[in-house]
């Protein structure tokens, strides 16, 4: 069954090193802590230069929703390497135990962040823009969209706004998103066997 997340539901917190804050959009599961969880998908607003919060044992992916974008200062095995990324760049994916410094290339940008706790869940991550009735891919066992710019209505007419999801918990539910335009995040999480 579908749910709706308006943007009004979603929890404004600080980031887990507190240089910043976030609105969590859905966190699984919901009593788990930010270092329990098993995912977690949410909207950042970056201001000024900060370090990535440290989350060992999560694989994290990273796209540009607004702004210019930031140079990332990844640290590795040969030493650190830089990364632009701007909201034309596909979703950045990296481990979330790796140490990443951020600047900002030219002003304030906003984020889209995913996390899966690599021992429960993966994930991918889709850019989309729908002009027309579109039937999603039931790929994985819970899917969210996040509408970035637009609106769009699901099978049963309730109306998504930007700054809303909807999470899709059943695999077998259709999920039908109508609208002539939005710009939307697609989350695919996938259940990892035990």
């Amino acid at each position: 069954m579908s749910v709706l997340i308006p943007q009004s539901q979603q929890r404004l917190m600080r980031w887990k090193n507190g240089g910043g804050m976030t609105c969590e959009i859905q966190r699984f599961p919901q009593d788990s802590s930010l270092d329990s969880f098993d995912w977690r998908i949410s909207v950042a607003t970056v201001q000024q230069a900060n370090e990535f919060s440290l989350f060992p044992g999560v694989d994290r992916s990273l796209a540009i929703l607004e702004g210019k974008g930031i140079l990332l200062d990844v640290a590795g095995e040969l030493g650190v390497e830089q990364r632009e990324l701007t909201p034309r760049d596909p979703v950045y994916r990296f481990d979330g135990e790796t140490a990443i410094h951020c600047t900002l290339i030219g002003g304030g940008i906003v984020d889209f962040n995913v996390m899966t706790r690599r021992a429960a869940f993966t994930h991918t991550v889709e850019q989309l823009t729908i002009t027309k009735t579109t039937v999603l891919s039931a790929a994985g066992d819970t899917a969210l969209v996040y509408v970035v710019n637009g609106n769009c209505s699901l099978a049963n007419e309730t109306r998504v706004h930007a700054g809303d999801a909807v999470l899709f918990r059943d695999a077998d539910e259709e999920r039908l998103l109508i609208s002539d335009a939005a710009e939307l995040m697609l989350v695919q999480l996938y259940r990892q066997p035990r």
